[in-house]
């Protein structure tokens, strides 16, 4: 019972997409009742027309008729059946050319609302999945979002262009020729009532199994579209490491895996066709010996007759296309829900209601006894922390120790599981992400650009900067000298993920972009750990010349960095157990001396093996 309330739930959660589209889903009906009309008109005079050319009798008509297809009959009575004949060649090119007019117009239509909706959904799938928090996309693979906006919308779009059509159109048909075939001879029209049952059980037993099925397909494919994308990402470290037949045979094995529950859904989908057209043969038969024998006995005329038996036959069609809605619908529906699930979704960190907007930022940055655990793996562990304006603040310490953490929960890409993180004395939660994240820049060791102009690039944030404000900040982050040499310049392409520049050149892009914001807090979280010595020093360079007026968070790695921090804090297993100057932990914290000497050691190796460094660590 549940399961199947939850079904209906979920189909009329997805008609109502349909309600802003409804005058083209009129439209759509409208053609279709014309067509069917059409298709009755067809069948219901043309046999009766043909059987008056050639017997020259006059046409039956029930007693139940009304007067005006009574004068229409009589009129056609007195016509001769030459005449008869000719106006027949004349008629049926425009009566079939009429129809699929309208055909035409109604599938148009349908594919339209069908395309408006999926249009609708995947927008709002898009628009939700910007919402959710870093949380659930560090959960959920790259893969499975990206099956749900596309695999899955593509499901219901079918449901809708193919299923709905077929909803509607085969029913008007169904009702058209049954009335036909119940004028005509009602009593052997009962024989519908035998085929529908006959019909709509082998139907049922499908459908939970079809639903099964393509829920195993989503899944599958959300695990193709995860392998395909891994792989191109990291093709270099396959072809590096030289294990291109693992990944092939982690493509091949979820490849098959699709075929062949694809293969099962198509076994079972088809096997509905060869069923209802045998029920419907049985059924065709036995009308067709009923009816010889009527016309054989004078009760019926060959005409009248050949009209009803068409009647009949033309209800196979609707009616096998109408079984085989239902495994549409069930694919639809088990697709639905995975949409729905994910626009269900609620991201972890919300707007309080009341939310108000946080003023420029002019006193300090407070943690209160700060916790934060992903899922049961603590991260932070009672963290109390006071950064005043204009501080430059630096965070050192092993991998992992919850530095970038720490930094996450300052524009709420988390929230803390306790204490709390106040901004001059307002609690981050109670103002509104939009002011929040707008007086914070973020410049992040994994440098992420889009596939555009560096001119875009850097204007990110702030789409309206004027030109001379671009160039300025990208010659505050030491990029303009690169950028200037660039084919063309602030308008070359930098490629996929900006893969076409260095290490260092998209980091200085990535600087150029958040100082263009212009905000009073800037976060370089590990900004320099991965670069040459070139591009070290110009990244520090330029994070020296902007710190000056902004309070600047660094996670860093490197003592040419950490040396510009007014104070710095060394996290060690969620907790920040030394805090000092530089020259202060040096004379207090022995672990600090250890990570000083580590980066001694390696900036000696790295002097020792480059006599010159290369245009960046390309």
């Amino acid at each position: 019972m549940w399961y199947h309330i939850l079904l209906m739930s979920t189909y009329f959660r997805l008609v109502r997409y349909l309600k802003p589209h409804l005058a083209v889903l009129g439209a759509a009906i409208g053609c279709m009742v014309v067509s069917s009309l059409l298709s009755g008109v067809q069948l219901g005079a043309i046999f009766p027309l043909a059987d008056r050319i050639v017997t020259n009798q006059s046409i039956p008509l029930p007693a139940w008729a009304p007067g005006w297809l009574a004068g229409v009959v009589g009129w056609l009575n007195t016509i001769r059946p030459l005449t008869m004949a000719a106006m027949i060649a004349i008629s049926l090119p425009l009566l079939f050319l009429t129809k699929a007019v309208f055909e035409f117009w109604q599938i148009f239509f349908m594919n339209d609302a069908a395309l408006r909706v999926i249009r609708d959904l995947r927008q709002a799938l898009f628009d939700r999945f910007l919402t959710l928090s870093l949380d659930y996309h560090h959960k959920s693979s790259t893969g499975k979002t990206m099956s749900r906006i596309l695999y899955d919308t593509s499901i219901v779009q079918n449901s809708i262009t193919e299923g709905l059509t077929d909803l509607v159109f085969q029913s008007f048909q169904v009702l058209m020729f049954l009335a036909i075939a119940l004028a005509i001879n009602w009593q052997l029209s009962l024989v519908i009532a035998v085929i529908v049952p006959l019909i709509a059980w082998p139907i049922q037993q499908l459908g939970r199994i079809l639903k099964k099925y393509s829920q195993q397909s989503q899944t599958v494919m959300g695990e193709l579209n995860s392998t395909i994308l891994e792989s191109i990402s990291g093709i270099q470290v396959i072809q590096a490491f030289l294990v291109e037949p693992r990944a092939r045979i982690k493509f091949a094995t979820a490849n098959e895996r699709s075929y062949r529950i694809t293969r099962k859904l198509q076994k079972r989908m088809n096997a509905l066709s060869p069923v209802t057209e045998f029920i419907g043969a049985c059924a065709g038969a036995f009308v067709f010996w009923y009816g010889v024998k009527q016309v054989l006995a004078n009760e019926a005329t060959l005409g009248t007759f050949l009209a009803f038996l068409f009647a009949m036959l033309s209800l196979i069609r609707p009616l096998k296309r109408l079984a085989r809605l239902h495994g549409i619908n069930q694919q639809a529906l088990a697709a639905a829900e995975r949409v729905f699930e994910a626009l269900d979704e609620t991201p972890s960190v919300t707007e309080h209601l009341r939310a108000r907007v946080l003023p420029p930022f002019h006193r300090e940055i407070v943690y209160e006894h700060v916790s934060f655990q992903y899922d049961t793996q603590p991260a932070l562990r009672g963290v109390s922390l006071t950064i005043p304006c204009g501080e430059t603040f630096a965070l050192v310490g092993p991998s992992g120790g919850g530095k970038t953490t720490l930094v996450n929960l300052l524009p709420r890409f988390y929230d803390p599981s306790a204490g709390r993180l106040k901004i001059d004395g307002l609690d981050v939660k109670h103002v509104t992400l939009a002011s929040l994240r707008g007086q914070i820049g973020l410049v992040t060791q994994e440098t992420f650009l889009f596939n555009d102009t560096v001119r875009a690039n850097i204007a990110l944030g702030t789409p309206t900067a004027e030109f001379t404000q671009i160039v300025e900040a990208a010659k505050q982050a030491n990029a303009h000298p690169f950028i200037s040499k660039l084919p063309k310049g602030y308008d070359t392409l930098i490629g996929e993920r900006g893969d076409l520049l260095s290490g260092g050149e998209r980091q200085r892009l990535a600087i150029a972009r958040a100082l263009l914001k212009n905000p009073p807090i800037l976060i370089f979280d590990e900004a320099t750990s991965q670069l040459d010595a070139q591009s070290e020093h110009l990244i520090t360079e330029a994070i020296d010349r902007l710190r000056a007026g902004r309070t600047v968070i660094l996670i860093a790695h490197r003592i040419s960095t950490v040396r510009l921090a007014h104070r710095i804090a060394l996290l060690q297993e969620g907790r920040i157990v030394e805090s000092g100057s530089h020259d202060e932990l040096l004379q207090k914290s022995p672990l600090y001396r250890r990570f000083c000497e580590l980066q001694l050691i390696h900036a000696g190796s790295r002097s020792g093996s480059r006599s010159a460094t290369e245009k960046g660590d390309r």
